[in-house]
């Protein structure tokens, strides 16, 4: 799957790029390659010239590339599950004969080496001393070294210092870091350049999100009493859009690290009894179901400016914010989920904060000369470990010494870490958890409304239920309710999301009704 919006000529090169890497890469088995282009209204003829191009591309045998569209807007996810509804009519029809056993999924702006594919699919399919096979695989992702390097003059160019920044980021964060699969911390996300599953699980999202979203807080304090938590496998509902937003990807491993194999299928079913849910968290720090697979390379580009690439980062490292609202009370029994999530978002928020005090306050404040001395020497170990680990990854990667120009990156590596890393996080939690939620622009608001995930964003909450005060105030057809504190829209209020992606749904945090029958409309 390759999912992309086609707005621009750029984009369609990319796309031929990536698609040609793709049927490059030497996978021995059948191989469907799915274009899933969004919003296709909007570039017709990128379309039709991308239909042109790939119906006259050669072909081996058993290898089919499709081009599959949105007419409107939906968001990432939703493209891919309109491609797969497109398979699934092919099935239906006797055109196909069986689902493909793993899902590759691809950026549409990335490059795939000779063999990874083949890797990605032979790490699934490889059993653990456990027996059981991992549940998702992502490539090992790199940024190309056309894009870092272009000489000493473009080096010298935010663009040039950003992207260099960035590919030595990589060689530490998504090598070397993910390279062992029983580090402390498990891996909790996977990068969309590349990651492959099985295609079963990941058709089992839309239900899976659905459920998850019908858990309710009682549930669980039954489930500590003795009762048994609700099955999925007689729920019956289906939420295509409840793995849209940011972190889409992430969304898919949450899925997997949920998941776990019962006599050769994948299971979804909450644990029976707290007692279960402990032994399968033990069980899962150990069986991991996120498998790096380090020999799967794909190479990519990154923004190369101030703005592209803070909200970029803005989006990836405040997604937990989302995702955590997505999977909501499901994790509460799913520990092998829930507790690292917990850990994972506890060291985020402590060691942010304490550098922001370290770095805002401290010289705001009278301190010891001595404290500016331990504050020199914890920079220059920082600096150390980094360009340590930098060595180590490149070394991992094979890149010394023919991509060396990394090490250029070291010594601004530090305030690009606190930019692009730490602010980043920080400014995304706060504007998610304490003001009026986080707009990326990920994903069209309509999409999201239909999702029904909503944010804390305490000051919009607020906001709305002084608005609605006042206004039952005035004109006394508010009546009181849980809703004044809510996201969704109601008869009174819009959806909190309404006029972030579409221009036209902007209007007053209240609408301008004189009477409103009837009680309210929800939470």
């Amino acid at each position: 799957m390759l999912p992309t919006l086609l707005t621009r000529e750029a984009e369609l090169d990319g796309l031929r790029r990536a698609i040609g890497s793709v049927l490059a890469s030497g996978y021995p088995g059948g191989l469907v390659v799915c274009a899933a282009i969004d919003h296709a209204d909007a570039s017709l003829d990128l379309v039709r010239r991308l239909s042109h191009w790939t119906s006259g591309l050669s072909l081996a045998s058993g290898v089919e590339v499709l081009v599959t569209t949105t007419p409107q807007r939906v968001g990432k996810a939703m493209a891919i599950e309109h491609a797969l509804r497109a398979l699934r009519a092919q099935i239906e029809r006797g055109e196909r004969q069986c689902w493909p056993k793993v899902l590759f999924s691809m950026d549409a702006d990335s490059e795939v080496t000779p063999g990874s594919l083949e890797r990605i699919a032979a790490t699934l399919s490889r059993p653990r001393w456990s027996g059981d096979c991992p549940l998702i695989v992502p490539a090992n992702l790199g940024v190309r070294a056309s894009h870092y390097w272009k000489g000493w003059r473009h080096f010298f160019t935010v663009a040039g210092q950003l992207s260099i920044q960035v590919a030595r980021e990589f060689a530490v964060t998504c090598s070397l870091n993910r390279h062992n699969s029983f580090r402390l911390l498990p891996v909790l996300g996977v990068s969309g350049a590349l990651y492959g599953t099985w295609t079963e699980l990941y058709l089992q999202a839309p239900r899976y999100g659905a459920f998850v979203k019908s858990l309710r807080l009682r549930d669980w304090l039954l489930w500590w009493l003795g009762r048994p938590p609700p099955a999925f496998a007689g729920f019956s509902g289906e939420l295509p859009e409840s793995t849209i937003g940011p972190g889409d990807d992430t969304w898919i491993a949450w899925l997997a690290i949920s998941a776990r194999w019962v006599e050769g299928r994948i299971d979804l079913e909450l644990p029976p009894t707290p007692w279960h849910a402990l032994v399968r968290a033990a069980r899962a720090y150990f069986v991991r179901a996120v498998v790096f697979e380090p020999e799967a390379r794909v190479y990519t580009s990154t923004p190369t400016t101030i703005r592209g690439l803070y909200r970029q980062r803005v989006r990836w490292n405040s997604s937990r914010v989302w995702l955590i609202a997505r999977f909501g009370t499901s994790l509460l029994f799913k520990w092998q989920l829930g507790c690292i999530i917990v850990f994972d978002a506890a060291m985020v928020l402590v060691f942010g904060g304490m550098l922001v005090v370290v770095v805002v306050l401290f010289p705001f404040t009278r301190s010891d000369p001595q404290w500016v001395s331990l504050a020199i020497l914890s920079a220059v170990a920082t600096m150390l470990v980094r360009t340590a680990a930098t060595v180590l990854g490149m070394l991992q990667e094979r890149e010394l010494p023919q991509r060396w120009h990394k090490l250029l990156a070291l010594p601004l590596s530090g305030p690009f870490t606190l930019v692009f890393g730490v602010s980043t996080t920080i400014l995304g939690y706060i504007k998610d958890l304490l003001l009026f939620g986080l707009n990326t622009g990920f994903a069209p608001e309509e999409t999201l409304i239909r999702a029904g995930t909503g944010r804390l964003a305490l000051a919009y909450r607020m906001r709305r239920a002084l608005l609605l005060a006042l206004r039952a105030a005035r004109h006394g057809d508010v009546p009181p309710g849980a809703f004044w504190f809510g996201w969704n829209e109601t008869r009174w209020t819009p959806s909190g999301y309404a006029g972030w992606t579409n221009a036209a749904r902007k209007g007053p945090p209240v609408y301008r009704k004189e009477r409103a029958a009837g009680p309210s409309a929800g939470t």
